[in-house]
């Protein structure tokens, strides 16, 4: 197990839909998300078990429904994340969203942020994972953050 995951701190996911989904998230109301685009979810854990927590969590596909992101991420949806981006101990979550919102292609409006001022936590971009990966890797590196990315399904026992 990564080190890096005992810790709290911010994360990404960067999420690829293998078909076009339409699905009805908590108060947001009907969202569709396209198997044509790569979305990026910023979230943060600096509660009880940290990353290692709040990552599991979100890769388990059966789970309560609590966040918006859980409703994409469940197991009648074709979607998954193939990146974490972990940025440990910094509280960083709403500045990278603040950021992501002036380079990404669009954002899910409200997605995730119904308990700050952001406009979103949940990006798109309209390049593959692999791509939008070089884009999230200049933009930390710019920012003098350090980071880990892993491959969930590679790295992160569920």
């Amino acid at each position: 197990m990564f080190k890096v995951l005992k810790e709290k701190g911010t994360y990404l996911l960067l999420i690829r839909c293998l078909n076009d989904i339409k699905k009805k998230v908590g108060s947001l109301g009907l969202l569709t998300l396209h198997s044509n685009k790569t979305y990026i979810y910023v979230g943060s854990a600096f509660g009880p078990g940290g990353l290692l927590s709040r990552i599991r969590r979100h890769l388990s596909r059966e789970k309560r429904k609590f966040w918006h992101i859980d409703y994409i991420l469940d197991y009648e949806n074709k979607c998954y994340v193939v990146y974490v981006v972990i940025i440990p101990k910094v509280k960083a979550e709403h500045e990278i969203a603040r950021d992501l919102l002036k380079i990404a292609d669009g954002a899910l409006r409200n997605f995730g942020s119904s308990d700050c001022g952001c406009y979103a936590h949940m990006f798109f971009f309209s390049k593959k994972p692999k791509e939008t990966l070089f884009l999230v890797e200049e933009y930390l590196e710019k920012r003098n953050y350090e980071y880990t990315i892993l491959r969930p399904y590679h790295n992160i026992s569920r």
